[in-house]
């Protein structure tokens, strides 16, 4: 009889034959995680970008500067045997005919201090500026990085940036002038001198000695910080010139009529 042929013996089964093996799920992103990979940080690295950032902490300094600045002055009013120091404080609006503090004089009297001049609408308005400068450059930053597609691929929204700036950059000139003008006549204003002069019936009929006159270096630095952010604002526009349609038509005819020359 013939020997029966002996069955191949069959492999083992692995696991991964019986069944598939395990699928992981990636866990769906929430909106702010999606929009945090998407961030392009190379925008920073360019010109538009590059600007934006010094806007942003050259606004920040120009009307901090302004709204948390103090300074004051002191004078004495000279008694029979004894001298009375007067000292009063100068900040943020500057309303400085709204304040008429009582300072006491000779023999316990007390007499209302005059100081004219109202300087806080030009302040507020620098301040305004600045404010709103620095809430336009955040959210600018957050469209350059974090909306990239909707500033390349929508026609509207370079145009827009480019106006917001040339606004932006009137605005900073106005304020900056105004503000800068407003400063003259805070430091005339409160200049001892000039003091002494609106209040007869304190420093002409007992005499007034100079102390301290009240320094506003502080204010002057934010004066050259508003018309610096004039020069920051006005020179981006040039380089967001360049993002709109209306630079890159003129560059592709340009580049179009060379090569038919050529």
């Amino acid at each position: 009889m013939e020997a029966q042929p002996q069955e191949e013996a069959q492999p083992m089964p692995m696991q991964y034959d019986q069944q598939p093996p395990p699928v992981y799920m990636e866990q769906p992103k929430t909106p702010l995680q999606g929009i945090l990979t998407t961030i392009n940080t190379r925008i920073l690295k360019e010109p538009r970008g590059f600007m934006k950032v010094l806007q942003f902490i050259f606004g920040i300094c120009a009307f901090a500067t302004t709204t948390s600045f103090s300074t004051s002055f002191s004078f004495g009013v000279k008694c029979p045997g004894e001298i009375y120091n007067i000292t009063e404080n100068i900040a943020y609006p500057f309303q400085l005919d709204s304040v008429k503090p009582l300072v006491k004089i000779c023999e316990g009297n007390e007499e209302q201090l005059q100081i004219s001049g109202d300087f806080s609408s030009d302040a507020q308005f620098f301040v305004a500026v600045g404010v709103l400068a620095f809430l336009y450059t955040i959210g600018a930053l957050a469209l350059y990085c974090a909306f990239t597609s909707i500033y390349e691929n929508n026609e509207f929204v370079p145009v827009a940036d480019c106006g917001a700036h040339v606004l932006f950059a009137i605005l900073w000139l106005a304020a900056s002038s105004a503000w800068a003008n407003n400063l003259s006549n805070l430091k005339y204003a409160t200049h001892l001198e000039n003091i002494f002069d609106e209040n007869p019936e304190i420093c002409k009929v007992y005499g007034c000695l100079s102390r301290k006159e009240a320094s506003f270096s502080k204010l002057v630095i934010s004066v050259i910080l508003g018309f610096l952010n004039v020069f920051l604002w006005a020179s981006n526009i040039w380089f967001l010139y360049k993002e709109t349609r209306y630079f890159k038509d003129k560059a592709n005819a340009a580049a179009a009529e060379n090569k038919g020359i050529a």
